[in-house]
């Protein structure tokens, strides 16, 4: 039986592991694009063509389903079927989320074994942490009085991938240039006297009466 996998140990509880799992908004942001197959109930699939260690988009079984515990999913993907399973186990200082795969059918060559479990080894150590940090600040609300940084789900990248748009980069440009432009017109009013048309006219001559 061949078998890959990953383990991580996480500072969050459970339900909070379990939602970033199972919701396909998050998931999408830490592994893949995930939606219901048409017309098949418990049937998924799972955009991973493309990705370390992939060879096509996955058709996924939903097999069972413990919330928060343990969710399994049987794959099929380009002629290979596998058993994907995600346990969570409450520790002291959270949970550790650990995910295995396990080969029913067909071949699977070593190289591509070793880029699938790094990218899952990735996924879980990299990219997982930061959508979970953001679920904590969302429900605590620890940027309350600074607008909106919370709302805003965090970009995590995949390795070979297109870098994300650099929206908050070119945002805060235009806010500095905002900045600059405001500044400098501030200074110019400011020095300006303060009445425009009685500084651009001569006074009046004083006519001596006759």
């Amino acid at each position: 039986m061949i078998e890959i996998g990953a383990r991580i140990d996480l500072p969050h509880p459970t339900g909070r592991v379990w939602r970033a799992l199972t919701d396909p908004t998050l998931l999408a942001r830490w592994y893949t694009e995930v939606e219901p197959a048409a017309g098949r109930p418990g049937r998924l699939l799972l955009y991973t063509a493309g990705l370390p260690g992939f060879d096509a988009a996955v058709d996924a079984e939903v097999t069972e389903r413990r919330e928060p515990d343990a969710i399994t999913l049987r794959c099929q993907e380009a002629g290979r079927r596998t058993l994907l399973s995600c346990a969570v186990t409450p520790t002291a200082e959270g949970c550790r989320l650990t995910v295995h795969e396990t080969l029913e059918h067909g071949s699977w060559p070593l190289e591509q074994r070793v880029r699938r479990e790094q990218f899952y080894q990735q996924a879980l150590t990299g990219r997982l942490p930061a959508i979970l940090d953001w679920l904590a600040f969302q429900q605590v609300d620890l940027l309350r009085d600074q607008g909106p940084p919370t709302a805003e789900m965090p970009i995590a990248e995949t390795p070979g991938a297109a870098p994300p748009p650099r929206r908050r980069r070119r945002t805060a440009l235009v806010a500095a240039l905002g900045g600059g432009v405001l500044v400098t017109g501030l200074a110019t009013w400011v020095l300006l006297p303060s009445d425009p048309d009685r500084a651009a006219a001569p006074e009046p001559a004083t006519v001596p009466p006759v």
